[in-house]
């Protein structure tokens, strides 16, 4: 794959865009106004390209089709997991022209998306840490243990299983 080649029709399209080219290496370029950055890095292991924007450097987000879903109202790309060079042309060209022009309120919008990402993803880790815990906990017979780690979760996203080893757990201990 040609770096160079696949990203010319968007650094065509960003300096027509009065955007020019302020960082470059094999397979990453940088592209800034005063008030808008957008990167683009390719990984080759994984054949993707990955897209960030932001105010300025140490604001940048990365641009997903799912961001794009929930921030924008866009449901174009669904169907994709990331975005190719053709799609981001078409957003910005669009919808996302927003984007281009340095507005705010879509930085602001598209920050707390993906605060929000970080957070459900957070909680997800946690979750998962906690029923492995209490799994263990249960393998042991220690239901002390279990009691804790179950008390730890979001119950309501628990299998009923546990539910139920809760209570057992619980009535284990009473005796």
């Amino acid at each position: 794959m040609n770096f160079e080649q696949s990203i010319f029709p968007l650094t065509e399209f960003l300096i027509d865009n009065k955007f020019s080219i302020t960082k470059k290496e094999q397979y990453f370029i940088k592209y800034s106004t005063n008030s808008v950055v957008i990167t683009i890095a390719y990984v080759n292991l994984e054949h993707l390209f990955y897209i960030h924007v932001g105010q300025n450097s140490k604001s940048l987000i990365e641009l997903t089709p799912i961001s794009i879903k929930e921030v924008f109202e866009d449901d174009n790309f669904r169907l994709q997991s990331s975005l190719t060079i053709d799609n981001l042309i078409s957003f910005l060209k669009g919808i996302g022209k927003c984007l281009l022009l340095g507005d705010k309120k879509i930085f602001k919008a598209l920050n707390e998306f993906s605060e929000s990402q970080v957070t459900k993803y957070t909680k997800q880790i946690i979750q998962s840490q906690n029923i492995k815990a209490a799994d263990k906990a249960w393998g042991q017979k220690d239901y002390v243990a279990f009691i804790k780690c179950i008390d730890r979760t979001e119950k309501e996203l628990l299998a009923e299983s546990y539910l139920k080893k809760y209570r057992i757990a619980v009535n284990k201990l009473q005796k």
